[in-house]
């Protein structure tokens, strides 16, 4: 197993569902441009919290996520061939509409720590008229 972090688009709508134990998970697919021709195909399963934001997301969507990648096989129903390909079981996620949420909340925190609670000086309004000696 390969702590990972995967970045790419979602080719189709993610599938959240109920466990047996009441719990939510969500399963999609990820396409990854591996500088290839062909984009690499990831398929993903996330838990909980992680599963219902992916869930909100859409065909297309860029994401971002983290989390245990593996090798994978299957049997292909068509053909009977065995295939192989990438799984990733999923332990956290961004996408552009996280960066959104986070940043008003990711300021005020940084404001916080550089500043002591200070607000920040507006430059804007600070008249430059100090002396220059040369």
């Amino acid at each position: 197993m390969i702590d990972a972090l995967v970045s790419g688009k979602l080719i189709k709508d993610p599938i959240l569902k109920t466990g047996q134990s009441g719990k939510y998970y969500c399963q999609f697919l990820l396409s990854v441009s591996t500088g290839e021709e062909k984009p690499t195909v990831v398929s993903g399963i996330a838990f909980r919290d992680v599963a219902e934001k992916i869930a909100k997301l859409q065909k297309g969507d860029s994401i971002s996520v983290v989390g245990a990648l593996k090798n994978s096989q299957w049997v292909c129903k068509t053909t009977g061939n065995l295939k192989q390909g990438l799984s990733i079981t999923v332990s956290a996620s961004l996408s552009a509409y996280d960066i959104k949420k986070r940043r008003p909340k990711a300021e005020a925190q940084a404001d916080q720590h550089t500043n002591n609670g200070a607000s920040r000086p507006s430059y804007d309004s600070m008249p430059f008229n100090d002396s220059i000696p040369f």
